[in-house]
């Protein structure tokens, strides 16, 4: 199953990484939980979503210029899929550049995404999907 949650998430990830992040709604269940870890404070947590859409998210959006999400690699354990990501932006009003990493935890029920936590630290996002992060290098690209 973990190739198919895979290939479920590639779409989402190719609009994301234009900067579009309307919910791609043929990989998310419709009951989509989404959230941050605690690395990010003031927005940690596990939420449900209205069809995919956090309003966290829009409120993390409407701070940037422009903001893109790209998926640099996929591990999968089970029904989870840990994708390590390359994020990119421009500030609003300051003009300030970013690009670093992080990971998104996803977690797959009945071939729907059923949960996703965004993370800044990649090791933490694998350890928490009980992988070891020396093993990533097994990852499904």
């Amino acid at each position: 199953m973990s190739e198919a949650n895979v290939e479920l998430l590639r779409p989402v990830y190719e609009e994301w990484s234009r900067g579009n992040f309307r919910p791609v709604t043929d990989a998310y269940d419709s009951q989509l939980e989404w959230g941050w870890s605690g690395e990010f404070p003031g927005m940690a947590g596990v939420e449900p979503g209205t069809e995919g859409q956090d309003p966290r998210l829009v409120q993390w959006l409407s701070t940037w210029e422009h903001w893109r999400v790209e998926a640099r690699d996929f591990v999968t354990k089970g029904d989870q899929v840990v994708v390590l990501a390359r994020y990119t932006g421009r500030g609003k009003g300051s003009g300030v550049e970013v690009d670093t990493e992080g990971a998104h935890l996803w977690t797959f029920k009945g071939g729907k995404a059923r949960r996703m936590v965004v993370y800044s630290d990649r090791q933490r996002a694998l350890e928490d999907a009980g992988i070891d992060p020396g093993a990533a290098g097994s990852a499904t690209g």
